[in-house]
């Protein structure tokens, strides 16, 4: 369990059809509540599957990762510091039309003796409540709408968790960007708030690979079930036995056809990766333990991938008309779910 402490938290509000920020002038009181709110929010982000390892551009004058440093440095300075970042979030968002309005928590905490800080961008959420008049000598209750609620179960979509840099560690900004990381592309946020670069680390290339062969997999072979098979089976081989990926053996093994072998390659220099990299052991560790697959017929097989993997539990038998069965194999009991 990860033992978290919460220094010192505060909120500014940042409505672009303002034209200024309200930049509070008062920390925030840090009671049980709230406490379990920031803990449950920073935890979020930092198991995030979308988190990103990145780093600073014109290191020297960054005004986030200096106003950031400061505040660890030395806690009196963190209110005027959280309004400098507030501010310069304010100034992006009016000229960004894709930034919309929200809440900035900015947060100091402690992590393993290591303080760090915390920028939470708290997107409103329409809610609805309800309006009581008493009109005539009764009851008029009416629904209404609140379009500045925030969420207690809030997912956030942007936010960078900022620690000192270390000698051996240069990555000290970790940042989410989930709506940019599921396109592929780039945010204001990232660009010109933090004017950070994200990292294209082992974990990301392991991430992108699977994900990228998969739906190739899927679309490429749509029409070779078993081949599919073959190559996925490669596939999950290559990334849990194996320390390091190069997409020309993996291609030479797995693909027989020129054309789609060129085909492969192509889809992966999209993504960046042409080279050889090495493969997170963690992330395979985490993301291979299950399989899901469904089929055009109405099934859906759940199971541990161990068990897909099992010649004696498991099998996929090619017809001649193009179709497959799939076998389910020494089966002693089952019961109704």
């Amino acid at each position: 369990m990860i033992y978290m402490i919460i220094h010192k938290f505060i909120i500014h509000v940042l409505d672009k059809n303002s034209d200024v920020p309200i930049l509070n002038d008062f920390e925030g009181k840090v009671n049980q509540e709230v406490d379990g709110f920031f803990q449950k929010a920073i935890k979020r982000i930092a198991k995030d599957e979308d988190l990103r390892k990145g780093v600073f551009k014109d290191y020297n004058d960054n005004l986030i990762k200096n106003c950031c440093e400061q505040i660890i440095y030395d806690e009196s300075t963190f209110l005027k510091n959280s309004k400098e970042i507030a501010s310069y979030l304010f100034d992006v968002m009016k000229i960004n039309a894709a930034l919309e309005s929200c809440d900035l928590a900015i947060c100091l905490y402690t992590i393993k003796d290591e303080k760090s800080v915390a920028i939470l961008k708290l997107d409103y959420k329409k809610l609805y409540t309800h309006s009581i008049e008493f009109v005539d000598d009764k009851f008029n209750i009416q629904m209404v709408s609140n379009e500045i609620g925030i969420p207690e179960t809030l997912r956030q979509k942007q936010g960078a968790l900022i620690s000192l840099s270390g000698i051996n560690d240069e990555f000290h900004l970790r940042l989410l960007d989930k709506d940019a990381e599921k396109e592929g592309s780039e945010s204001k946020f990232v660009t010109e708030f933090l004017n950070a670069k994200k990292i294209d680390d082992d974990k990301y290339k392991t991430k992108v690979f699977k994900n990228t062969a998969e739906n190739w997999i899927t679309n490429a072979l749509s029409n070779d079930i078993k081949q599919a098979e073959d190559v996925r089976s490669i596939l999950n081989y290559t990334l849990k036995e194996k320390h390091e990926v190069d997409i020309n053996d993996f291609v030479d093994n797995s693909i027989k056809d020129d054309e789609l072998k060129d085909s492969f390659k192509e889809h992966m220099e999209e993504k960046g990766l042409d080279e050889s990299f090495s493969i997170d052991k963690k992330w395979v560790e985490k993301k291979l333990k299950k399989r899901s697959i469904k089929t055009d017929n109405g099934f859906d097989i759940k199971g541990n991938l161990t068990d897909f993997e099992d010649p004696m539990k498991y099998t996929v038998k090619q017809n001649q008309d193009g179709t497959i069965d799939i076998i389910i194999k020494n089966v002693t009991f089952y019961e109704e779910k």
